[in-house]
């Protein structure tokens, strides 16, 4: 995580006194609005979200045909690109820029940070999740707490949950992009790949009822990753179809 992305949302934070998720969700765009940043809504095609912003001030544009969900963690991203960078400005973010930076030190990275810091605030976050076993109702019960998508927790849940686990985002049977704790076995998957018929994200592309969480051969994810010595080595994988989006999240662990 960016360190100045973390400072920039915990600077707001304390600066308006906020103690857990359900204060800020309640006053984020109140909050956004003081600081100097018009928000708005209209249909956006290819894009979640834009923002203009010149010294202290800026306007935000959020697609309204969006969920709740996702126009809440835009608005965030939006908000870090304003926090971070300061000055003069203007953004398109859509698909690419809100998970193909995943992982990468550049601006929209670092906007996610950022977003991710700000809705899920790092001592929040583990409080409500540490030693938990994993689970979809983890995921699930975290993702309402917080007010944000299920894509959004397992992110920060990779980043600094107290398992170490791999999420994976595959659509139409290819690996879109890819977190993985720095503390987990295996770190290598390549993006673009297809996803392979060793898993059960697999069987949900060809039309079959799948686990809520099964083990399966480690070299379905992890097959070119240089530390996966052992052929028979097995992890724990569950997944969280989005059929609407012909889409997969996976989120792998050790056994």
């Amino acid at each position: 995580m960016n360190a100045l992305a973390k400072a920039n949302a915990n600077k707001l934070i304390n600066k308006y006194f906020f103690n857990g998720p359900e204060e800020l969700n309640q006053e984020l765009e109140n909050m956004l609005y003081a600081e100097g940043l018009f928000i708005r809504e209209d249909e956006l095609e290819n894009c979640e979200g834009k923002i203009y912003f010149s010294g202290n001030n800026g306007v935000i544009t959020l697609n309204s045909t969006s969920d709740i969900k996702q126009k809440k963690f835009t608005l965030a991203h939006e908000a870090g690109h304003f926090f971070n960078e300061k000055g003069v400005g203007s953004y398109f973010c859509g698909y690419k820029e809100l998970y193909g930076s995943i992982g990468n030190n550049t601006r929209e990275s670092n906007a996610n940070d950022f977003a991710a810091e700000l809705l899920m605030h790092e001592k929040w976050f583990i409080g409500f999740t540490e030693k938990q076993k994993i689970s979809y109702d983890l995921f699930s019960n975290t993702a309402e707490y917080f007010g944000v998508s299920l894509t959004a927790v397992t992110l920060r849940y990779s980043l600094i949950g107290y398992h170490p686990v791999a999420v994976i985002m595959s659509k139409d049977k290819i690996i879109k992009w890819i977190s993985i704790s720095k503390n987990f076995s295996y770190q290598f998957i390549r993006v673009g790949n297809k996803v392979s018929k060793l898993s059960y994200a697999y069987d949900f592309y060809e039309g079959k009822e799948i686990p809520e969480f099964e083990d399966i051969p480690a070299e379905a994810w992890f097959k070119e990753d240089n530390n996966l010595k052992k052929r028979n080595a097995r992890i724990m994988e569950m997944n969280i179809p989005m059929p609407k989006y012909n889409s997969v999240l996976s989120v792998l662990w050790e056994i």
